[in-house]
């Protein structure tokens, strides 16, 4: 069990840790809120921090049971009763791979491209230290590796979005207690207390491992010195992608010896990370997947794998660029509301210009025919077609990239090499 801290320590170890945020005073922070203890506690602490105009708070909506709606509705009451603005995105299952994964997949989708539309740099997530020791369990029953049995940092950067987590040092049981004292209501999920999910057997099992020796500070230890390892080797894979890779806007271009796979742990680590940057995604691809992609672009293949698109050149270069097909079309509404500069498209792209409502920002593609200067780019075609444009109805108003600047500028808002080797979840 848990060691019970006073209802001041609940409050005080959210300071301190909040204390790492790297947002100034007056940037915007994002909170993400479900209606259960945890997130209610996040916003409830977090509002007690900064002000109400300095915070946003996001609610996914899975769709997955009928008991969300009195938790959305919750939220939205208390968020209301705090000044804070409050958003509900919902999320769908298309009923493709593990339920869970694809929710947790498409939820940090969601508060990412929240925060990129509001101009945020940094959210913050209501995990706990209960969260820790489950998940760091789970990794072990998988045969997890050093990177899997890091578990998760308190401060993390994602695609240059840093995500905080200030409650990951607080045991559960401690912010209820704490709710309970300031008389403020949560929703209990059901889900929580079915032993169908991974973690809810992870958290049953753990009564049981602790009577071994097992305890929450053993499990607590063997994440810090992962932890400490994972720096290790993600500061020597850094520097393998300096000597290795280069960066030609958002392509990735890769020198041989990045492409071996076969035996070290950098080009692996490198690939994995770039396969992450340029197709937009915070999870890996399947190790084996990557392995055969990689070597049949080595051979002179043109592959695809989680939304990249890999082909080598006579010198046996390797280029890695964002498969077109694989991107999606934003449109903003509304956007004089939003103190902004630019919009944010496909996780990396930043567009500054006339903003405008209803314009679309999508990629190029067929939008290439209207650019007859884009040879002068000296960017492949493939390449351009999965460039930032932006268009008004079917009117192709800019492509930066591709010789049409018409008043916009398109940049990369965290290069490769400076942003792929943070410490990822």
């Amino acid at each position: 069990m848990p060691v019970k801290g006073t209802l001041a320590d609940v409050t005080a170890r959210f300071q301190k840790a909040a204390n790492a945020s790297g947002a100034g005073p007056e940037d915007l922070i994002g909170l993400s809120v479900s209606g259960g203890g945890d997130s209610i506690a996040l916003m409830q602490l977090a509002v007690r921090l900064r002000s109400p105009k300095h915070l946003r708070v996001i609610t996914i909506d899975h769709g997955l049971r009928p008991e969300a709606k009195d938790e959305i509705a919750l939220v939205a009451a208390q968020a209301a009763k705090l000044g804070l603005h409050h958003t509900v995105t919902r999320w769908e299952w298309d009923g493709q791979g593990n339920l869970q994964a694809a929710a947790r997949a498409g939820r940090w989708g969601a508060i990412y491209d929240w925060a990129m539309m509001y101009n945020m740099r940094e959210v913050w997530l209501g995990h706990t230290e209960d969260d820790q020791v489950e998940t760091v369990l789970m990794r072990l029953a998988r045969g997890s590796g050093i990177d899997g049995l890091t578990a998760m940092y308190p401060l993390t950067n994602r695609n240059g979005l840093r995500v905080l987590r200030p409650m990951l040092g607080i045991a559960r049981a401690d912010l209820r207690d704490w709710l309970r004292a300031e008389q403020i209501n949560w929703c209990d999920d059901p889900s929580n207390e079915d032993p169908r999910f991974d973690r809810v057997r992870a958290r049953q099992m753990f009564t049981q491992l602790e009577t071994l020796g097992l305890t929450r500070k053993r499990l607590l230890q063997t994440i810090d010195h992962m932890q400490a390892a994972h720096k290790s080797l993600q500061a020597a894979a850094h520097q393998f992608a300096k000597e290795h890779i280069r960066q030609d806007a958002g392509d990735l271009i890769f020198a041989p010896a990045a492409v071996d796979l076969k035996k070290a742990d950098a080009p692996r680590r490198v690939m994995a990370a770039a396969f992450s940057w340029v197709g937009g995604k915070a999870y890996r691809p399947r190790f084996e997947q990557m392995l055969e992609t990689v070597a049949k672009a080595q051979n002179g293949a043109t592959v695809t794998l989680g939304g990249c698109l890999l082909s080598s050149d006579q010198n046996n270069m390797v280029r890695m660029t964002r498969e077109a097909a694989a991107t999606n079309a934003v449109t903003r509404p509304a956007a004089h509301r939003v103190n902004a500069t630019g919009v944010f498209w496909d996780r990396r792209w930043l567009l500054e210009g006339p903003l405008a409502d209803h314009l679309t920002y999508k990629a190029l593609g067929d939008g290439i025919k209207a650019c007859p200067n884009w040879r002068d780019s000296g960017m492949p075609r493939v390449s351009l077609l999965a460039s930032p444009s932006v268009w008004n109805a079917d009117t192709l108003l800019a492509a930066p990239l591709a010789g049409l600047p018409g008043g916009w500028s398109a940049r990369i808002v965290a290069d490769f090499h400076s942003s792929a080797f943070a410490i990822e979840d």
